[in-house]
């Protein structure tokens, strides 16, 4: 492993850490006034989360992509053990986690979105809380694995065609089927694939004219999204500037290469932040709630500080329970067994096995 190649991993962790970060706290923001802490349309805080709206998920997803592209389906004896991987990564903690977070809802008084115990089969099968993102995921490895079979990722053309395909129909032909997440798959397969294409191809992506290019779509769209803020877009145009956006801020992000030993730290814990934020989030509303907290300012902060580290400290209680970490947070039930290298061919690296979504 080479000096520069330890310095670009080091990066992508702290981009990471920023990314789960970002991701918080525009939960505890909500997306609209009627979520979250129902920040009204005009506060400060609204519009900071409307600025960063088209690069949170986004980078997220793109540092999923990337990483994945150090261990990718490629590597594995087989698919199915691929992904069989995948479906302890991401499906035990959708069952578990979604379930617990369904049951604080039912019982704790003054909650969002509260639903019938009999609907509880819904949030397995359909959209719910933050765990569609394992859902949509799950669809997005599979369709990966495909198009790894067929050779589409390996040279810079076919999977620039794959990521253009992927673009197209999540820009232009948005379509609404929410079984399993499937509406958000196009979103997610984009900007995974947008990742894998940076860290696979990235000498020829991250070169000089290129980067100038980035940073002027960037500063275009980013202009224009500030532009039309608090007014009725269509949903072609909002999804064209998330890909404009998105794509050309994780590639000036990416390129930074800035490094921070606690947001590497942080990064490490990303995936368990993801999956319970939510009651850490919770329980610092509560919390002011109680001690009659009214600034705006100082609940978004608290909620904050607990939505990111009460995932950590279960993270570090849970330690080596293998049974705990399995059904919380996904970690393999067994060694997964990694094809070797071909005798002359070069390893992808083998690095960021990690507590990560894409591992």
């Amino acid at each position: 492993m080479t000096v520069s190649q330890t310095k670009k991993n080091l990066s992508i962790e702290t981009l990471r850490g920023v990314a789960i970060i970002l991701m918080v706290l525009g939960h505890v923001i909500g997306s609209s006034s009627n979520n979250g802490l129902k920040v009204a349309d005009d506060s400060v805080w609204r519009w900071s989360y409307y600025a960063l709206q088209y690069i949170r998920m986004p980078l997220f997803t793109v540092i999923s992509g990337f990483v994945y592209a150090y261990k990718p389906a490629t590597r594995f004896n087989s698919n199915s053990t691929f992904l069989w991987g995948k479906v302890n990564r991401l499906l035990i903690p959708l069952v578990v986690v979604s379930s617990l977070f369904f049951f604080l809802q039912y019982i704790t008084p003054g909650t969002n979105s509260k639903s019938e115990l009999s609907e509880i089969w819904k949030i397995y099968l359909f959209p719910y809380a933050v765990f569609w993102f394992l859902q949509g995921m799950m669809i997005v490895f599979i369709i990966v694995t495909i198009l790894e079979n067929f050779n589409l990722l390996n040279r810079l053309s076919s999977a620039l065609m794959c990521f253009i395909i992927a673009a197209l129909i999540f820009v232009l032909l948005p379509f609404k089927l929410s079984f399993f997440s499937l509406t958000r798959v196009p979103f997610l397969l984009t900007f995974f694939l947008f990742g894998l294409l940076l860290k696979r191809f990235y000498d020829s992506v991250f070169k000089g004219a290129f980067i100038g290019i980035a940073a002027i779509i960037f500063l275009l769209a980013f202009g224009y999204q500030i532009f039309v803020f608090n007014t009725t877009v269509s949903r072609q145009l909002i999804n064209l500037l998330t890909l404009c956006v998105g794509c050309s801020a994780c590639i000036l992000l990416i390129r930074l290469g800035f490094q921070n030993k606690k947001l590497t730290w942080l990064g490490d814990f990303s995936y368990a932040i993801y999956l319970f934020h939510i009651f850490g989030a919770v329980t610092g509303r509560i919390l002011v709630g109680k001690l009659g907290i009214n600034n705006l300012t100082v609940q978004i902060i608290v909620e904050l500080a607990f939505g990111v580290s009460f995932p950590v400290m279960l993270r570090l209680l849970c330690g080596s329970n293998r049974t705990l970490t399995v059904l919380f947070f996904g970690d393999k039930i067994r060694a997964t067994a990694i094809a070797k290298p071909v005798s002359g061919l070069k390893s992808p690296g083998g690095l960021f096995n990690k507590r990560t979504i894409s591992n």
